[in-house]
């Protein structure tokens, strides 16, 4: 499979097709995360993988090959569901082994590049290998099932040249590209609850670098159309807003649920991961605090956002998403504004389709998967709506839009029994130990960029 690999994607890079003066989706590729990946309910599978914003794009444009790394059921990892209602509703992974790659040796690169935990330095440096994964190796398991291959040889020197998603897009030759990167740059910090320069987001200069580093790249060495993505705001998602700050408690009243550093006050956040502790009396009167921070001795991750590190976070997306915009701008690339999007679902907008709402609102509202942070496929088909208005805007195009009937009523949406509310389900241990296995903390920075001592946000 490797040598079979190597040869036809050589062969992609020295035999470069003119481009076409329309909208050619003869070579789609798309370039990502796991929003890119088609990820939903905490893990990777055929069925959402089918239904990923590229798949649903490349399908309304008439691509003639879309292949991607399929997983069978029940998912890398075994996707999220709800396994217990009594006492309470609780959220965990489906019981037995991870599903298996599928079209592991398929012999080109694959068409949707998506690497779920994958942030800017992981697009333009990292690689993977297919045979640890088969060795039953998983410390790299999505570059592995995704990359495959770590090296090939440069079809100019014969120096053998790592294999990125990067350098994989741009020896595919492709005709259209989508990139929707930056998300894991900025997305540690929600996880773990604490914003740290450096370790739970990518420095502003970095990320500049970065992704100047991979658009340059795609609009210098192909004849792409490119369409770049944004990022949205860590308080557009359900993992964020769905937990309380205040709780019930029968025959004593209303009590404000107190972290490490105090009572929560109404402009905080309580993350989704703090549900299975308030369930142990975490944050309770006479219980132990919830943790606030990220623990460097045990690992451990906060689960409550202050005003001041929301405001951090923000900050820090919105000084990505103009990187994003004046990057695509020196190359005359259209951006699709997904923060907007999603910041206007989160506001209480609502999307009405076949007389149903649909809403940011977590397992009623429609959009999100049980994971709190990725879609569901009305929310992939949703954001491939927006996603072809830009594409026919930017580019005189006519691609039909999704119909959006099958997928609402295609019996995939995520709902709770009848009378329960979504602020009582409990997001169990379990649970948040494979949503943590997919958002690393940890962000290499490359040679020669700053390296510096990285500073808490007080």
């Amino acid at each position: 499979m490797k040598n079979a690999l190597i040869v036809l994607t050589l062969a992609a890079l020295l035999c470069a097709v003119p481009a076409s003066a329309q909208v050619d989706f003869t070579r789609y590729v798309a370039l990502g995360d796991s929003l890119t990946a088609g990820y939903a309910s905490g893990g990777l599978v055929q069925y959402y993988q089918d239904r990923s914003y590229p798949a649903l794009l490349a399908q309304q444009a008439g691509a003639p090959v879309f292949e991607m790394p399929t997983v069978s059921e029940p998912g890398l990892a075994p996707l999220l569901e709800l396994l217990a209602l009594v006492p309470a509703p609780v959220i965990q992974p489906k019981p037995g082994a991870p599903g298996l790659p599928t079209n592991a040796t398929y012999p080109m690169p694959y068409n949707n590049l998506g690497v779920p935990g994958s942030n800017t330095y992981n697009l333009v440096t990292t690689t993977g290998d297919i045979q640890n994964l088969l060795a039953g190796n998983t410390d790299n398991v999505m570059h592995d099932l995704i990359l495959r291959i770590p090296q090939v040889p440069d079809p100019g020197t014969g120096q053998l040249i790592p294999f990125t998603a990067l350098t994989q897009a741009i020896v595919q030759d492709p005709t259209f590209v989508t990139l929707w990167i930056g998300n894991n740059d900025i997305l540690g910090a929600v996880i773990a609850g604490t914003p740290i320069d450096g370790i739970t987001m990518t420095p502003v200069d970095v990320f500049q670098q970065l992704y100047g580093q991979a658009l340059g790249a795609l609009a210098t060495m192909t004849s792409a159309d490119i369409v770049a993505i944004n990022l949205p705001y860590a308080t557009s998602i359900p993992f964020v807003t769905t937990v309380s700050n205040s709780i019930d408690i029968p025959g004593m009243g209303t009590f404000q649920l107190m972290g490490e550093d105090g009572p929560i006050e109404d402009d905080d956040y309580i993350t989704l991961a703090a549900s299975s502790l308030i369930a142990q009396g975490y944050g309770l009167p006479g219980g132990p605090p919830l943790p606030e921070n990220l623990n460097f001795a045990t690992g451990a991750y906060g689960v409550i956002l202050r005003a001041e590190e929301i405001d951090v976070i923000n900050e820090r997306t919105a000084a990505f998403n103009a990187i994003i915009a004046q990057t695509a701008a020196n190359f005359g690339v259209p951006v699709l504004d997904m923060n907007s999007k999603f910041n206007d679902i989160a506001s209480g907008d609502r999307w009405i389709l076949g007389g149903i709402e649909l809403s940011a609102d977590f397992l009623v509202g429609g959009i999100f998967s049980y994971d709190g942070v990725h879609p569901q496929a009305i929310g992939y088909a949703l954001v491939t709506t927006e996603l072809i208005r830009t594409i026919n805007s930017a580019f005189a195009a006519n691609i039909p839009q999704v119909n959006m009937m099958p997928i609402l009523y295609g019996g995939d949406a995520v709902t709770l029994p009848v009378g329960v509310n979504a602020k009582d389900v409990v997001f169990s241990d379990a649970a948040w130990g494979a949503l943590k296995e997919a958002f690393p903390i940890n962000l290499p920075q490359p040679e020669g960029l700053r390296n510096e001592t990285a500073s808490a946000v007080d």
